[in-house]
């Protein structure tokens, strides 16, 4: 049988961990083994975890201190053994249908990473619809990525081989990087520099939207405006899409070589690089829908 391990970063989830813990568990065709990673939570949810690791033999808890969701979740992936055959990422408020890790399996067929739709329910558990529409072109190349990721980590399998393509220790993303542009991002980039992504425009999980999302399908106008503040008040939470591109380029440069533009957006601090950038202004806005004036003052007061 297939045999799968699921990723779970947990920080006070208290409310809906149990529904998403029992839904992984149910996963039919694979042979599922959980292992959580919980950063520092201080409400209910260690007893949680604590109850289901002496109850399932295949339940492995971690309580770490708080680093943050894009460094929990890539220590996790540092840690989990290599001997599975997909490794499969969870968010701690979801709800999965019991096909979810075969369905992907079936389409990953060479590739190296599967993501999804996802069908959007409220805090209920009632259905808001898919998040992305028929109509919907899903970005699946390196620099529509930097851009504007549309793979989410929550509905991400990987094969072994990728996944021991991204642990090894010279392709690892630094801290610093993680807390501002956070794991799923660096996982589809990564996948994207060769060609291995597939895409399923079906659902196979319940996308639990509530007030404390840490991602959500749509964010509300205050918690763009709590984002926007958090970037003018701390450097280290700017420069995303340039940093992300500079590391890519450091820790995969052959691959990287043949997607010039990445290279470019990654000297964005330079007067060159900061030219470069915008004379590729409109390739880049169109994955984001900026405009060219927004865009041009986010270059050149190196925001970008």
């Amino acid at each position: 049988m297939i045999k799968a391990a699921v990723l779970v970063s947990t920080y006070n989830g208290e409310k809906y961990l149990r529904e998403q813990l029992d839904s992984i568990l149910k996963q039919k065709d694979v042979e599922v083994s959980l292992f959580i990673r919980d950063d520092g939570s201080s409400d209910e949810t260690k007893n949680i975890l604590t109850e289901y690791s002496q109850k399932f033999s295949n339940v492995n808890i971690d309580f770490a201190e708080n680093v943050g969701v894009g460094n929990s979740f890539m220590n996790l992936l540092y840690s989990v053994p290599d001997t599975f055959d997909y490794y499969s990422l969870a968010d701690q408020d979801d709800i999965w249908e019991e096909n979810k890790i075969i369905e992907a399996v079936k389409l990953l067929d060479g590739k190296l990473l599967y993501g999804s739709n996802q069908e959007c329910v409220d805090k209920f558990g009632n259905s808001m619809g898919l998040r992305y529409g028929e109509d919907t072109f899903i970005h699946l190349t390196p620099v529509s990525i930097l851009e504007c990721n549309m793979i989410a980590g929550c509905t991400m399998v990987l094969t072994n081989k990728f996944f021991r393509l991204l642990t090894e220790e010279e392709h690892r993303p630094t801290p610093a990087l993680l807390r501002n542009r956070i794991h799923d991002v660096w996982i589809a980039m990564v996948a994207s520099l060769y060609d291995g992504i597939v895409y399923d425009s079906r659902s196979f999980i319940k996308y639990r939207q509530h007030e404390n999302n840490v991602v959500g399908a749509k964010s509300s106008f205050a918690k763009r405006l709590k984002e926007r503040t958090k970037k003018i008040k701390h450097a280290e939470y700017r420069n995303g899409r340039s940093l992300l591109a500079k590391e890519i380029v450091e820790k995969f440069p052959e691959a990287a070589e043949k997607y010039p533009l990445i290279g470019i957006c990654s000297q964005a601090k330079t007067c060159k690089g900061k030219n470069r950038i915008l004379k590729n202004s409109k390739e880049l806005r169109s994955y984001t829908k900026e405009g060219r004036f927004g865009f041009f003052v986010k270059v050149t007061l190196g925001l970008f």
